[in-house]
């Protein structure tokens, strides 16, 4: 359980790393190489950057953006994706959603910062959204019901 616990909380270190902003070609190069040395010291996969695609496994009944994530870990059979919208009425619609799809257990509004968590019975999913006046980041944060 510890296990999965810290593997959660890479997954989201990793994920609000990634939400800083752009990455230039050094810190590709930098990031590539955490990269490796994260997958090589935990067992946690980690894509990050250009090329970075949703993990093997993630559920396809969650809707995520139509677009490649920024950031994408997988450890112990949970998963993070992160991504970087257009727009926050794209996430507002990719909520609606999950809504729709799933039951709502919890719902957080702190103005620029705002998280949800739906289930489904297998899975358990945390969505946070970070909103500021010039980017919208959305983070999904899924492991099987029950972890």
């Amino acid at each position: 359980m510890k296990t999965r616990a810290a593997g959660v909380a890479l997954m989201l270190g990793l994920s609000a790393v990634a939400l800083t902003g752009c990455v230039n070609p050094v810190e590709e190069l930098i990031s590539t190489t955490v990269e490796d040395a994260i997958e090589g010291a935990t067992g946690v996969d980690v894509d990050t950057g250009d090329g970075a695609s949703v993990p093997d496994g993630f559920p396809a009944s969650v809707p995520l953006p139509n677009q490649d994530p920024i950031v994408a870990a997988s450890i112990d059979g949970g998963y993070s994706v992160s991504y970087s919208l257009a727009s926050a009425s794209e996430a507002e619609a990719l909520i609606d959603e999950m809504k729709a799809r799933f039951t709502t257990e919890s719902e957080t509004d702190i103005g620029g910062l705002k998280a949800w968590s739906f289930t489904d019975g297998e899975w358990t999913i945390a969505v946070t959204v970070i909103e500021d006046d010039a980017t919208t980041q959305m983070v999904y944060v899924v492991v099987p019901a029950g972890s």
